[in-house]
């Protein structure tokens, strides 16, 4: 009886010290990396099923996330509005209708959708369709003549459509657009050079698309080698006309274009269907316009409304594609569900108070906004790991997230990693990226059938962003290897 239980032991010992040893040799190998000599780190990875640590370094020190925090914010939207919930449009008037002419104003209410017109996200109206489906809709109540303005009703949210601690070299470029009640077309533009062949000449700006007739561009942009692609950066604030344009695209023929950050969509989506208006025959007799407060608002009625996928769908495009305006509209929209404030900070009190609801201890969490372009954000992997598992284990709350996650070697910021590996196919997980900072955050399958929530996160590495991408690579294929 003893002989064949030692025997047994001693059959199962080498599999457990593989299970062991395979992440822990690679995360000894992970410290002792000269890159990392000044850096901060941060590893958590538990057992789904059981709740225990698989492994950890300094998991509850406070880090940087970059990207990584949107999943703490599509997880707490899914749960706050529900998987199905929608975001709402509505096309309304005031005043009366009186012999084919509206005497009174047009407005184009919203409530925070982020994806409405957008270029990007599949299964919406492009911003061509939308304003045909506005059109159609004003013509169907007999309005021929506007003897008034549009008006962007951007009031849902607060009118500070920019985080504060986010950098000014970020918010003019299309990854740092702020959010408002109403925005439109993904709150971006694109700015279409007509490039210029010699090397360090200026390129000449052609057009923008949509076109913003009031943008006036200081052009400081010069030409680099032809196959240099976009060094571009766009230096605006939000409501102004007034845009810088800094840094290289390619010299030689033909167009380029860059993406930038809307500076007013609320007044963009407000002059779009004047144009489109005025295209078709119904005369608008006022400039556009926005309403960006709540107060003084007029009495209307609805002529028209438009809804969004569900939030489910949204939340997917968000995490796969890393869209950071996405993630700030589900804020705002969490705080005005909850505490009746569509701003920043009313959300990031109910996404805190709501995770403390479920359990975690939220002590040493710093939450600045919610997709992670704020450098003031702390999280450690312990949180992150946390929430990653209760998101898996509760699909009544959170639904399928495992499935809205990016997947390594196939789809989203990981289609290129983990390839040819135990990893591939097999890691879900949501990237972050900034100046030295680099983190995942996601699900695991070990070889041994674990189910595994895991976070790493890397602040101050001393290598390029390619190879500390490379490095923590290794850490995931390491856990894909483990019993």
């Amino acid at each position: 009886m003893h002989k064949i239980l030692w025997l047994s032991l001693l059959l199962s010992f080498p599999l457990f010290l593989t299970a062991q040893t395979k992440i822990e040799a690679a995360l000894k190998s992970f410290e002792k990396d000269n890159d990392l000599k000044y850096a901060s780190i941060g590893f958590c990875a538990i057992d789904i099923q059981t709740n225990q640590v698989y492994a950890q370094r300094a998991p509850r020190k406070a880090l940087v996330p970059a990207s990584s925090m949107k999943v703490i914010t599509t997880g707490a939207a899914l749960a706050i509005l529900g998987s199905d919930y929608t975001f709402k449009t509505f096309l309304e008037y005031s005043g009366s209708i009186s012999n084919g002419t509206l005497n009174g104003n047009l407005y184009i209410r919203g409530t925070g959708d982020p994806s409405l017109a957008s270029p990007i996200m599949d299964d919406v109206l492009t911003k061509e369709a939308l304003m045909a489906a506005f059109v159609a809709a004003i013509r169907k109540a007999g309005i021929r003549r506007i003897n008034g303005a549009i008006v962007g009703d951007g009031s849902f949210f607060d009118d500070q459509v920019l985080v504060s601690t986010w950098q000014w070299g970020d918010i003019g470029n299309h990854y740092g657009a702020g959010t408002s009640g109403l925005n439109y077309h993904d709150n971006l533009y694109y700015i279409h050079f007509k490039k210029a062949k010699e090397y360090g000449a200026t390129p000449r700006v052609d057009h923008t698309v949509p076109n913003i007739p009031q943008l006036k561009f200081n052009n400081q942009v010069t030409s680099a080698g032809s196959r240099s692609g976009d060094n571009a950066y766009v230096y605006s604030a939000p409501y102004s006309s007034e845009v810088t344009l800094r840094g290289t695209i390619p010299k030689g023929s033909g167009l380029f274009d860059i993406k930038a950050a809307t500076p007013d969509p609320s007044l963009l989506c407000a002059q779009e269907l004047s144009k489109t208006l005025i295209a078709g025959g119904i005369t608008v007799s006022k400039k556009s316009t926005t309403q960006r407060l709540l107060k003084n608002k007029a009495t209307t009625r609805i002529l028209y409304t438009y809804s969004s996928p569900p939030l489910a769908a949204i939340c997917k495009h968000t995490n796969e594609a890393s869209r950071n305006m996405y993630c700030e509209a589900m804020l705002k929209a969490i705080g005005a569900k909850t505490k009746g404030i569509g701003s920043t900070e009313s959300g990031i009190a109910a996404v805190t108070d709501f995770w403390r609801s479920r359990g975690l201890d939220m002590a040493g969490f710093f939450m600045k906004d919610g997709c992670g372009l704020s450098a003031r954000n702390g999280v450690s992997t312990k949180t992150f790991a946390e929430i990653m598992r209760k998101m898996y284990i509760d699909k009544n709350a959170f639904g399928d997230f495992y499935n809205q996650m990016a997947i390594a070697g196939r789809t989203g910021t990981l289609r290129n990693m983990c390839r040819n590996s135990s990893a591939e196919n097999n890691v879900r997980a949501k990237s972050g990226s900034m100046n030295r900072i680099r983190s995942y955050t996601g699900f695991v399958t070990t070889k041994g059938g674990k189910k595994l929530a895991f976070s790493m996160i890397v602040n101050n590495y001393s290598c390029s962003g390619y190879m500390m991408k490379k490095k923590l690579e290794t850490l995931m294929i390491a856990l894909a290897e483990s019993y």
